[in-house]
């Protein structure tokens, strides 16, 4: 049965919303948050709260295009939105992936899992753009458990996928369960030794639709993963391929499931890094292991270490941490503490300002990036953003992704523009 969640859309109005053009995590986060804040304050006023389908003259619409509109979603992908909440209307395309996806949720172990399920893990919801929704494939009751993200270099040494597997293993020895990306390299040792043991599942987060296995290399991996009782987890459309910009977004839900991330290997501009920043933004634990001055694939790791990480000689390191930040997680009043901090109320964005507030915790790079759109009156593509401010191409994809996932810039078909 599609059972209604908040303002009466069911999993099936999620995921035919999840289709449509211009739509991505951070849109779908915002409405997800309005809707849930404003059944809150109608179930704290004792009323029920009106179905979608169901409003009457005297209400106010719950979902209506001015407030889509406030919650910076694209003027095409509200229109869509009001199209299908009102009449239904999908694309073939759209009808294609709706059926799909529902075929897919109807087989054994798989499941869509929105913020209001039990099994939607309390510390994610804590983030500041927590998915609306996660598919998972696999055994839900693994996201209930004690984690920690590993993350590191795709080309790493030898040494340090030897330290990452036997961390891993000695993690899940304790009950830990070890979060990370499937990648190859880092990725894959800590998952194979947390398999090792077949102490404690592990959970793959993956920057792909669930359909795809990426890289394809550790396709039997993926299968052993949930073979033993770990999980598949992805925000991302079932079909959705592998692109380069959908897998630094993906860090943010690594490091926001875990106690706290540690970085195995990275180099100075690796792409690790951005768990690690995402990281101290949720208030989670860094961790870093040292390695040679000489070595390049040590460097990012030596630079968080000097920034104030935990340095890891073995994995007591960790777990001394870990037993200290689990009841932090035990404690509901930062929960609830964190869900006030959230700006969307009553429908509008709070705005400081003409533009979307940058947070304080922003990169260096995001708020240059921020400025340098604000003089801007036109918006720009990605190389035009480059050439304009002279950074790198990954130092601006960190800044973009950044930068959109709280709400302070929009893309609109590859154009990026300041709100």
């Amino acid at each position: 049965m599609d059972t209604p969640y908040a303002a009466g859309l069911t999993q099936t109005d999620w995921l035919c919303l999840s289709f449509l053009s211009g739509i991505g995590p951070a849109r779908l986060s915002r409405l997800y948050t309005y809707l849930t804040q404003l059944h809150s304050d109608t179930s704290q006023d004792q009323t029920k709260t009106a179905s979608l389908f169901e409003t009457d003259s005297n209400s106010p619409d719950i979902i209506s295009y001015d407030i889509l509109r406030a919650l910076k979603w694209p003027e095409v992908t509200a229109r869509q939105a009001m199209d299908y909440l009102s009449t239904g209307t999908l694309t073939e395309e759209q009808v294609i992936k709706r059926d799909q996806s529902l075929s897919w949720l109807a087989e054994p172990h798989h499941f869509l899992v929105l913020q209001e399920d039990l099994f939607y893990p309390g510390e994610l919801k804590e983030i500041s753009v927590a998915p609306a929704f996660l598919y998972v494939e696999g055994h839900r009751n693994a996201l209930a458990l004690p984690k920690i993200g590993i993350v590191g270099a795709r080309k790493c040494t030898r040494h340090g996928r030897d330290i990452t597997f036997q961390l891993a293993e000695q993690l899940a020895s304790h009950g830990i369960c070890v979060v990370s990306g499937g990648a190859i390299g880092i990725d894959t040792a800590a998952h194979q030794g947390a398999l090792q043991g077949k102490a404690t599942p592990t959970i793959g987060v993956m920057g792909t639709g669930l359909l795809h296995r990426y890289p394809t290399q550790n396709t039997a991996l993926f299968e052993q993963i949930v073979e033993q009782g770990g999980a598949l987890i992805s925000e991302y459309p079932l079909t959705t391929s592998p692109r380069p910009h959908l897998f630094p977004p993906r860090n943010r839900i690594i490091s926001g499931l875990s106690m706290g991330v540690l970085v195995a290997e990275a180099s100075i501009k690796s792409g690790s890094l951005i768990s690690a920043s995402y990281a101290v933004q949720q208030n989670r634990d860094v961790f870093a292991l040292p390695g040679r001055l000489s070595d390049k694939q040590s460097e990012g790791c030596h630079q968080l270490l000097r920034q104030g990480a935990t340095l890891v000689r073995n994995v007591d390191d960790i777990l001394e941490e870990c037993s200290a930040t689990s009841l932090i997680f035990e404690n509901t009043a930062v929960a609830q503490n964190k869900a006030a901090e959230r700006t969307v109320v009553h429908g509008r964005t709070s705005l400081h300002g003409s533009f979307h507030q940058i947070p304080e915790s922003a990169s260096e790079g995001a708020k240059t990036l921020a400025i340098a759109l604000e003089k801007e009156a036109t918006a720009m593509d990605f190389d035009a953003l480059i050439r304009f401010t002279q950074m790198s191409a990954g130092m601006m994809m960190q800044a973009l992704m950044e930068l959109e996932l709280s709400g302070c810039i929009e893309n609109r078909e590859g154009l990026y523009g300041r709100c």
